[in-house]
């Protein structure tokens, strides 16, 4: 998800930094021992193997949608697909808790898929929605309305059923500044070349925070680089000032704040995992200083 994100951001150009120190900010919204000669009743059962699927369930919030030329503020998005059982992970690009990277290499396994149904769905105690199949993968997309936080989901296939468990976002961030909703006076929050400190909350659940700094020229038209640091969900990080003075200052900044929360669930029927993903992202502007 991130790298269209990244991608969308350098196909537009964004509007001019204007230093305006009023505004109406978004507010954002894991022992049995046999007796002696005792003959055992039946060969043990195989424990689960490998990884046979992966569900990710995508919340993105952009502060000022104009400015990163995305359609809306508020976007939400799941998808499946399901293969034969591999060791890799679809999720190796997610930069690990204490370190930064300034390229992040988004991959997935080669495997080969299994069809598991025209459609599959997913059901809680609140609603179903049904995920269609597009080539090899499952999708939907949903309304805010639709996202039912912390809670137990059900995923139906005809190749059987798995669970997982939804995420939620965030009540504040700090800077504030990064979420300024207006284009004339977006691209607000100073960032320092010396290092930034970003914070939020709420935090503290069992999950990775990742933080991608994305810069752009004075007047957007061009992206300069990027750096991805991760933390665990402590509320705080501070991108390291080694990363950001080799850019110019004045430079334009788009900010993603995500958490992601990844686990292994077990789909029984298939003898496997399904490997679940859960990413709330916050998408914020400011600038170089």
């Amino acid at each position: 998800m991130l790298l269209s994100i990244l991608l969308a951001c350098t196909e537009v150009g964004l509007v001019k930094y204007t230093n305006n120190p009023t505004d109406t900010s978004v507010t954002v919204v894991d022992t049995y021992e046999p007796e002696p000669n005792a003959q055992p009743e039946s060969s043990p059962t195989p424990g689960p193997e490998g990884i046979g699927g992966y569900f990710s369930y995508y919340t993105q919030q952009v502060a000022c949608p104009a400015c990163v030329g995305e359609p809306q503020e508020i976007s939400i998005t799941l998808r499946a697909e399901f293969h034969e059982p591999t060791n890799q992970s679809h999720t190796e690009w997610v930069v690990p808790q204490g370190q930064c990277t300034e390229n992040l290499i988004f991959t997935n396994p080669s495997v080969q898929s299994i069809n598991v149904g025209p459609n599959i769905n997913v059901i809680n105690n609140f609603r179903e929605i049904i995920m269609n199949k597009v080539g090899d993968d499952y999708s939907a997309n949903i309304y805010e309305t639709q996202y039912d936080r912390d809670t137990q989901h059900q995923v139906n296939t005809q190749e059987g059923s798995f669970t997982f468990e939804s995420f939620h976002g965030f009540d504040s961030i700090t800077p504030q500044e990064l979420l300024y909703t207006d284009p004339s006076y977006a691209f607000a929050a100073p960032i320092s070349r010396n290092g930034a400190t970003f914070w939020w909350s709420p935090s503290g659940t069992n999950s990775t925070f990742m933080v991608t700094v994305a810069v752009y020229s004075f007047d957007g038209s061009q992206m300069l680089g990027y750096v991805a640091c991760s933390t665990g969900d402590n509320g705080m990080i501070t991108i390291p000032g080694q990363y950001l003075s080799r850019y110019p200052s004045s430079s334009l900044v788009a900010v993603h704040l995500a958490r992601h929360k990844i686990q292994n669930v077990l789909w029984e029927s298939r003898n496997t995992f399904v490997e679940t993903h859960m990413e709330h992202e916050v998408i914020g502007t400011g600038y170089i200083q």
